[in-house]
C-alpha cells in the first residue's frame, strides 16, 4: 500500500532528522555536555549524516513490525538528547555549590565526631574553637572554647575565651549551657519513649 509506505518513509526520515540534527546541536555547542570545543563542519557533517543513515535504516526495519515501539523508543531519544544539557547545568552547579562550602567543614565534622565520641577531650573543644573562628561561626567558637576551659582551665584557654568574648561582644553563647553536655547528649540514645537524663534543677 503506497499510503502506508509514504506513511512510514515520512515517520523515518523526520525521526532522523530530529535525532542527527540534535547530536549535532551538542557537538556544535561551545564548552558543550559533550565537548569541549565545538566540531568543526566536515567531521560534524560526516557525524550527523552516520547518524542520519543509523537511526533511518533502524527505524525502516523496526517501524512495520512494531510501530508504537518505535515511535516511543524515538521519542525517547530525542527527550534524551534534549535533556543532556540540563542535567549537565545542574551537575555543574552541585559542584559549584559543594566547591563554595568553605574548606575547613570536613575538619570541624570530624572534630565533631570525635568530640561525641569522646567528650572530655579538652584538644579538640580547642581546636574546634579556632576551626569555628575561621569558619565564622563565632558563637560555636566560643562555645567550644568554654568547653576547654571546663575540661582543662589554663591560661591559653581562658585567654581565648575572653580574647574571643571581647572581640564578638555581640556574639556571646550562653554560659550557663556546658558545650561537653551538647556533644554526650548527640551520642546518647534515648532508652525509650520519653526516655533520657532527667533534666537538672
Amino acid at each position: 500500500m503506497p499510503e502506508i509506505q509514504f506513511g512510514i518513509t515520512i515517520f523515518c526520515f523526520t525521526a532522523s532528522l530530529l535525532l542527527s540534527g540534535g547530536v549535532l546541536w551538542l557537538l556544535g555547542k561551545k564548552s558543550g555536555p559533550l565537548l569541549r570545543e565545538p566540531l568543526p563542519f566536515p567531521a560534524a557533517f560526516l557525524a550527523g549524516s552516520f547518524i542520519f543513515s543509523f537511526v533511518y535504516i533502524l527505524n525502516r526495519l523496526a517501524f512495520p513490525a512494531r510501530p508504537k515501539a518505535t515511535a516511543v523508543c524515538n521519542l525517547l531519544l530525542l527527550s534524551a538528547v534534549i535533556a543532556v544539557p540540563f542535567l549537565k547545568k545542574k551537575i555543574v552547579r552541585r559542584r559549584t555549590k559543594a566547591k563554595k562550602r568553605h574548606p575547613l567543614y570536613a575538619e570541624s565534622v570530624a572534630l565533631e565526631h570525635m568530640l561525641e565520641l569522646d567528650p572530655l577531650n579538652a584538644f579538640c573543644f580547642e581546636k574546634l574553637s579556632e576551626i569555628y573562628e575561621k569558619m565564622g561561626r563565632i558563637d560555636k567558637a566560643l562555645e567550644a572554647a568554654r568547653g576547654a576551659v571546663r575540661l582543662d582551665s589554663t591560661i591559653n584557654n581562658q585567654w581565648r575565651v575572653e580574647d574571643l568574648t571581647a572581640r564578638y561582644p555581640g556574639k556571646s553563647a550562653v554560659k550557663d549551657k556546658k558545650p561537653e553536655e551538647n556533644f554526650e547528649m548527640r551520642a546518647r540514645k534515648p532508652s525509650g519513649k520519653g526516655g533520657g537524663p532527667p533534666p537538672e534543677l
